[in-house]
């Protein structure tokens, strides 16, 4: 797997929740890329999110399952830690962009997304695109 995308909070909670309303159109994108080998790159911040979002919106099973899902995809999804170089590059971004949906952990994804050359995002968060990124689906 060559190219390489990342892939945001949002999309794992999309994912893996049958309900969410974005369900669908995320399963589809996965296999998509799996089919063309496009591989999954996220952060520890991000984990971080998603875990916190599932245990306070439902409840500490349902995160813990979470845990189970990305090993079963450990052949797609690559985890890579953010680094005080990509925090201090955050602040740039969290500092500058408009917007109250701008979180730090979204600022250290654009940090970490330039850091590694990474264009595309698999996000339902639309601040990714106002940070310059291409979101899909």
């Amino acid at each position: 797997m060559s190219e390489k995308i990342f892939i945001d909070s949002s999309a794992f909670i999309a994912l893996y929740l049958s309900d969410d309303d974005f369900h669908q159109p995320a399963k589809k994108l996965l296999e998509e890329l799996k089919e063309k080998q496009i591989g999954l790159v996220t952060s520890n911040f991000v984990l971080d999110e998603t875990y916190t979002f599932l245990r306070a919106k439902i409840n500490k099973k349902t995160a813990i399952g979470f845990a189970e899902f990305l090993a079963e995809n450990t052949d797609i999804i690559k985890i890579i830690r953010i680094t005080v170089g990509d925090e201090k590059k955050a602040f740039v971004y969290f500092r500058t962009l408009n917007g109250r949906g701008v979180s730090f952990t979204d600022c250290s994804s654009f940090a970490l997304m330039k850091r590694l050359g990474l264009k595309t995002v698999f996000t339902f968060d639309k601040d990714f695109g106002k940070a310059g990124f291409k979101i899909i689906p």
